[in-house]
């Protein structure tokens, strides 16, 4: 069961940051957490948790001279606000918060897709890794039957996370140009995304 959930671990990995390989393994995982202590970092959690509204707004403010273009120190910002009861400034930076919210919800589905790209080309140019898989896949379907409750739910989860990745496969496998289509597409949505937040943002600098 140990090596089922190591499993189940290092593919949330490869799904959600698009890694492109399938020597999985905790240690290897492990070996690549970093401890992360920049400016804006630690301000931004300055912010977000400090308990005197007053302290917590002056590094809200900190944070976005920093970076305006990153929610956490807007929402700091408007809950700071909101309990000093400045209303109206809390409202504005609750438009901002929603602003930079939505251009990040935006840009999530193309860069998960571009992982997916990733993933994918590592596959199609390796007859090894794509015979992982399949060994994956049948592994973890014997396993089904042996598992309950909680521990099923998941199994099932990623066993169709995995099948999905594998008739993505076959089909880019029988058509390798949908590779380079998808990247395309992708990357011109990300462009015109970011130019839209430009402008946008643009127009709420001249606004305030």
């Amino acid at each position: 069961m140990k090596r089922f959930q190591i499993w189940l671990f290092s593919i949330a990995l490869v799904i959600v940051t698009g890694l492109s390989s399938f020597q999985w393994g905790m240690a290897s995982a492990q070996a690549q957490q970093v401890t992360v202590n920049d400016e804006f970092t630690r301000i931004a959690e300055q912010c977000l948790t400090a308990s005197d509204a007053s302290a917590a707004l002056q590094a809200c403010d900190r944070a976005l001279t920093i970076n305006d273009e990153d929610p956490m120190p807007w929402y700091g910002k408007v809950k700071a606000l909101s309990t000093l009861g400045r209303t109206a400034e809390a409202d504005a930076a609750l438009r901002r918060f929603d602003f930079v919210g939505r251009y990040y919800n935006g840009m999530l589905r193309p860069i998960q897709l571009l992982q997916r790209r990733i993933l994918l080309a590592d596959l199609v140019g390796s007859a090894e890794r794509a015979a992982e898989l399949d060994r994956e896949i049948a592994e973890v379907s014997g396993q089904l039957n042996s598992l309950s409750g909680d521990e099923r739910t998941q199994a099932q989860a990623y066993l169709q996370r995995l099948q999905s990745i594998q008739e993505d496969y076959q089909q880019v496998q029988s058509n390798p140009e949908l590779l380079q289509q998808l990247e395309s597409n992708m990357i011109q949505t990300m462009v015109e995304l970011r130019r839209g937040f430009v402008e946008a943002n643009a127009r709420l600098n001249a606004a305030d």
